[in-house]
């Protein structure tokens, strides 16, 4: 497989960042970079290949809840619309 340079732009600290990350997992930049786009394409994939219903569990997952969110409170009011008191 021929190899191609790739120019990219971006912020000094991002670069800083990345050289910090590559030294951690003894690699060079380049190769982060192609390991993070196998592993966003390998997510995409996967994702794509759920059914409907898992996907829109999922995505309801990755919500933020309030903090002072109740769910008791929002269960009896559902069970109080459905049975009535």
């Amino acid at each position: 497989m021929a190899l191609t340079r790739l120019a990219l732009s971006m912020d000094e600290d991002i670069v800083a960042r990345a050289r910090r990350l590559a030294d951690v997992h003894d690699t060079s930049i380049s190769k982060l970079f192609v390991s993070f786009v196998c592993l966003m394409e390998q997510e995409q994939n996967q994702t794509r290949k759920l059914p409907p219903l898992t996907k829109r569990a999922l995505g309801l997952a990755k919500a933020t809840v309030p903090d002072d969110w109740d769910y008791k409170s929002v269960l009896a009011d559902e069970l109080i619309a459905k049975y009535g008191v």
